[in-house]
């Protein structure tokens, strides 16, 4: 990452822990550790997910140390409860709101802190903490959705503006009784899933019976069967609603749910409950019979003291807010926004319902809110003229057709999308080109528009359409990258280009959840797409391999022999700095760093001089673990091939098909990793690894500093925080990145032939080395492959 984009990540870092009033000392840590951790560059592309999980992390430590201290040093005239003192410590916060403030999804939070825990080796209760609330926010959305349900059996949208608001207010007050309740209740409430439908029904019930007590109330469904008959009538008796129960009839909504447990409940822990909140004057009315909650205006008067009273306790680090599950008025007025300005009167809201995530929601709504035109730009369609700009609109018109042809969706979720793809097509081309006029101004935008139309114009829609896939792609699984580059034949290779032109010049217009898709795309076109056997590439390196990492990085950019134009240097470039970020992760997590030069070496040797044979149909990741493993058995190391598997599954790009299904030879089916070192990788680099020289390695101290390069790191390796009460600057120099060698006299020399000698494929034990191994196909999980 450059230095420029660092320091703007820390500034938006620093400004978001000042909305949230985090104290000095708590987010220097934060950074402090996550410079530490991110020394490698693993987490670049993600800095500020990270760094919300570094400030995460130093909350939760604040936390327990002042619950120690509090338990170690009781004070005698201290009278004041626990939760009474906690609101003037510093984790005092919500996480919500701390999610709200870095733009992050809560189950992507979660997945993060997984592996930040891991990567930062915290103690266990940290997280036991994280897996408690992932468990627990589980079992809410499933709850959510049975309340959402279940509400609309039992009540009715009405006609009147002043129902409606008593409707929504409903709607509100039950889900947030059951959330007060069930954190009154023992754990069990909150970990099983049979308990928590349990109290949630009779949430339900309380609140559905004192909605009766509403004299022909217009938001009851009569049809429902607990409505008792004679309600709404002269008949009834407004005294027999106190002993009136509802709760067999709805249970009769979750089936799987016996309605005895729910009896149960309800007199038990259910009742200690409510009446606990009546004690407290958290809920008002008649507490003899838990009536008289909603009539005569005293819903307002409790829906404002449990919001009041639930704020206070969601306001720890440890809670998440989850009011938040349940926005009914926030998913209407999402749905009234898309309609109004995407589909001219419309109705599609059918497409607005399926973005339950909060972050695809966003990602439309940015979209939408950007007005996104519905025509060409007019100084373009000015300067094309009629027959030109009618080109770029049958392209869009036949991508459209090609796509509704085989997405296999419905015409109007196809017709939809394109919609969107479109406007963002429209103001995109407008962004790039206006840049480019800007940086160029005697340019001839038609001409060069019409140069580039096949190429240029094909995959700037492509990207389009691939950032509208992802906002529904939650739905559309079969959809996912790369599929849109089969489906309209458009070569990887040229497709990397279009993004980083959309990513330099959208202007803001992309939420940054689409950006860093569009970051991951990238990443994928680079490790693996690009070197698929019909790629661009392969004809400028044909029968060759690539130019050196050294080479690549001081190129200019001007073609040579080796290199055909700026365009592969760059993308050379970018494949280069993630094969030493993702090289330098695995060794560190397998405590080989020291090894590093060495396996560099052997990375590079395979991609120089056997590019076009172990490349070619094949990931980046699986040449890096066999490189890593070569150099692990050169140097007889007790590190089996499972290890490395093991370590590669830690990174947050991993995939299993990565090591499971490895291309061999043309026309065979695809194998594990261990089969394709055996049969492939290792034919071609053994040698080379076992006469590797390098003085760098061997002598370090000797090698200058002029001699070493260091692959591209996050942040600047140093930075200025100003300390609390102190005039005294604190600078974090993070963890050294492991260096790459260029020593022109390095003996690490290009070898051309080579043989394959046998104690270099896997073994099962020492005594195996030097023997045959067998042919039987190994178990990539279970098969030992080195020194046990």
């Amino acid at each position: 990452m450059e230095q420029e984009e660092s320091g703007v990540i820390l500034q938006r870092f620093v400004a978001s822990c000042r909305a949230l009033r985090i104290d000095t000392e708590i987010k220097q840590n934060a950074i402090k550790t996550f410079h530490n951790l991110n020394a490698d560059g693993v987490l670049s592309n993600d800095a500020d997910d990270w760094l919300c999980c570094a400030l995460y992390s130093e909350l939760q430590k604040a936390k327990m140390r002042d619950m120690r201290q509090d338990a170690e040093h009781p004070k005698a005239k201290d009278l004041e409860s626990w939760d009474k003192k906690a609101r003037f410590h510093s984790w005092n916060i919500s996480l919500t709101e701390v999610l709200r403030i870095f733009r992050i999804n809560i189950k992507k939070f979660l997945k993060r802190m997984e592996h930040w825990n891991w990567m930062a080796q915290n103690a266990d209760v940290f997280q036991l903490e994280i897996s408690d609330m992932d468990r627990r926010l589980g079992i809410t959305l499933l709850l959510a959705q049975h309340y959402k349900r279940i509400f609309n059996q039992l009540y009715v949208f009405p006609e009147s503006t002043e129902s409606q608001a008593h409707y929504r207010m409903i709607y509100e007050f039950g889900w947030l009784l059951f959330l007060m309740i069930r954190n009154e209740l023992p754990n069990f409430a909150t970990t099983n899933i049979i308990n928590g439908c349990q109290v949630l029904i009779c949430a339900i019930e309380l609140v559905f019976v004192n909605a009766l007590e509403v004299y022909k109330s217009d938001i009851i469904n009569t049809d429902f069967k607990g409505v008792p008959s004679d309600w709404c009538t002269s008949q009834l008796d407004i005294y027999r609603l106190n002993k009136y129960s509802a709760i067999e009839d709805i249970c009769t909504l979750i089936p799987e749910l016996p309605e005895k447990g729910v009896s149960i409940m309800k007199s038990s822990f259910f009742h200690e409950a409510v009446m606990g909140l009546f004690m407290d004057q958290r809920l008002l009315g008649n507490d003899r019979f838990k009536r008289e909650l909603i009539k005569d205006g005293i819903l307002e008067v409790n829906l404002s003291s449990l919001n009041r009273c639930y704020a206070i306790h969601v306001s720890d680090i440890s809670e998440i807010d989850e009011r938040v599950l349940l926005r009914h008025e926030a998913q209407s007025s999402a749905n009234k926004l898309t309609d109004t300005k995407l589909s001219n009167g419309k109705e599609v809201t059918e497409f607005g319902d399926q973005l339950m995530d909060d972050t695809q929601r966003g990602n439309l709504n940015q979209l939408v809110w950007h007005e996104l035109p519905k025509t060409l730009p007019a100084y373009i369609g000015k300067v094309l003229g009629k027959n030109d700009a009618s080109l770029l609109q049958n392209s869009l018109r036949d991508m459209s057709r090609k796509f509704e042809d085989a997405a296999n969706l419905n015409q109007q979720a196809a017709e939809y999308r394109f919609k969107l793809v479109s406007g963002l097509y429209y103001m995109l081309l407008d962004k790039i080109t206006g840049a480019e006029l800007r940086r160029r101004p005697t340019i001839k935008i038609g001409q060069m528009l019409m140069q580039l139309q096949s190429t240029f114009n094909t995959t700037l829609i492509a990207c389009c359409l691939q950032l509208v896939l992802h906002i529904f792609g939650a739905h559309e699984t079969t959809l996912e990258f790369p599929w849109l580059l089969d489906c309209f034949d458009i070569d990887s290779f040229e497709f990397q280009k279009i993004l980083e032109l959309v990513v330099r010049h959208e202007s803001g217009s992309l939420a940054r959840d689409l950006i860093k898709h569009l970051r991951e795309v990238e990443a994928q076109c680079i490790t693996s797409l690009i070197w698929r056997k019909n790629s661009q590439l392969w004809r400028v390196y044909a029968g060759a391999g690539l130019p050196s990492c050294q080479s690549v990085q001081l190129s200019s950019g001007q073609e040579n022999s080796r290199m055909a134009s700026g365009s592969i240097v760059i993308c050379l470039r970018k494949f280069y700095n993630l094969a030493t970020q993702r090289l330098t992760y695995l060794c560190k997590g397998l405590s080989l760093l020291p090894r590093y030069t060495q396996i560099w070496h052997i990375v590079e040797h395979s991609l120089i001089v056997h590019g076009a044979e172990l490349l070619k149909q094949r990931h980046l990741d699986q040449l890096l673990m066999c490189a890593v493993y070569l150099c692990v058995r050169t140097a007889r190391l007790r590190i089996s091939f499972s290890d490395i598997i093991q370590q590669y599954r830690r990174q947050p790009h991993a995939r299993s098909a990565i090591y499971r299904a490895v291309h061999l030879v043309d026309g065979q089916p695809a194998t594990d990793i261990i089969t394709f070192y055996n049969r492939v990788y290792v034919q071609r680099m053994a040698d080379y690894a076992r006469d590797l020289q390098c003085e760098q390695f061997s002598n370090s101290d000797s090698i200058q500093a002029s001699s070493v390069i260091r692959p591209l790191q996050n942040l600047s390796n140093k930075m200025c925080l100003k300390s609390n009460g102190h005039k005294t600057n604190v600078f974090v120099s993070p963890e050294a990145m492991p260096r790459m060698c260029t020593y022109d006299g390095c003996k690490a020399k290009i070898i051309t032939q080579m043989a394959t000698p046998v104690n270099l494929k896997r073994a099962h034990s020492n005594n195996e080395l030097g023997k045959p191994t067998s042919s039987k196909r190994p178990n990539i999980l279970t098969r030992r492959t080195t020194f046990q």
